[in-house]
């Protein structure tokens, strides 16, 4: 089983190089670098310093755009829809709403445009960031609606547009994974479903370009019984190995409220008894120093940490 921990990184290598040295006593075989948009704007010392440093401990570099759009996870701040207003999602009314939509031609060539750069800079894989069906009625979406059904997205049926949306999602996945294959094939191309979105689970285990799947119960912060996560997993390890994927699961180590530390231990021994492919942490140092920290920054890290070291035992 792979271990790795998702990473917000640092522009100065001197601090990085502390971090990804804990990494390696961890036994982790891979570091996902969380780069913000802004990082390839002024801090990208942070994204250009990891590859190196990383592969000189025996670990993976892998890149996540961390709130692209203000849409795909945290540290939603995204200078590119500053600059691009258009590229913003629409309500039915044309409304304007504060993230961005990955269907607008612009926005995916973005993508690939920052896809070229983490390429050149040596990463090993590229992690598509819960992709999540949109509730949008922009330009590009009414079109791309209009091309695939002939009809009008603002007056469709609502099956139909729940439909819509979940091949948005898929049709994202596949033309980002399908992009790096072309131009960058020795890129691993990995994408985490939500729970909430098992219903494409299948669909995008169907994408022949897409080498790794998997997806993030977090619920240590909830009284779900942890053993309730026993099929969920099952699931998608059913789906990766019926279409041949690699199979990773996320254990949560953020946010997580004063008093539920323990629960990373027992879901994380849950994900351990499953066997993964690949067993992730997010995040390092339970994401210190952010608004997404851990009320018990230092028992919640020292739970995630155990997890990585029973998984390697």
């Amino acid at each position: 089983m792979r271990t790795g921990v998702s990473y917000l990184g640092h522009h100065n290598p001197r601090h990085m190089l502390t971090d990804i040295k804990e990494m390696q006593t961890l036994g982790c075989a891979d570091v996902l670098l969380a780069a913000q948009e802004n990082d390839f704007v002024w801090l990208d010392g942070k994204l250009k310093f990891l590859p190196r440093i990383a592969a000189d401990h025996g670990i993976r570099p892998i890149a996540i755009f961390w709130g692209l759009f203000n849409l795909f996870g945290g540290g939603r701040s995204s200078q590119f829809l500053l600059d691009h207003p258009d590229c913003h999602q629409s309500g039915k009314a044309g409304e304007y709403r504060s993230v961005g939509c990955y269907m607008n031609p612009k926005a995916v060539a973005h993508v690939k445009e920052l896809i070229d750069r983490i390429a050149q800079w040596g990463y090993k894989g590229y992690f598509i960031d819960e992709p999540t069906p949109i509730d949008c009625y922009c330009a590009a979406c009414c079109n791309q609606y209009r091309e695939w059904s002939g009809g009008d997205l603002k007056t469709a049926k609502t099956e139909d547009v729940t439909a819509f949306r979940s091949r948005c999602v898929t049709h994202y996945i596949e033309t980002i994974a399908g992009y790096i294959k072309s131009t960058h094939p020795h890129i691993e191309t990995m994408c985490c479903l939500m729970e909430c979105d098992q219903s494409i689970w299948e669909a995008a285990a169907k994408i022949a370009n897409l080498d790794n799947l998997g997806s993030d119960i977090y619920w240590c912060n909830n009284t779900r019984p942890v053993e309730e996560m026993t099929p969920l997993v099952r699931n998608m390890a059913d789906i990766c190995r019926k279409r041949n994927k690699i199979h990773h699961e996320w254990l949560q180590c953020w946010t997580v409220k004063a008093g539920n530390e323990q629960r990373i231990i027992d879901q994380g021994r849950i994900l351990i008894r499953e066997r993964p492919d690949a067993l992730y942490i997010w995040a390092y140092a339970a994401q210190v120093g952010t608004q997404e920290t851990c009320a018990n920054v230092e028992l919640a890290w020292s739970n995630a940490c155990q997890i990585l070291r029973e998984a390697k035992s």
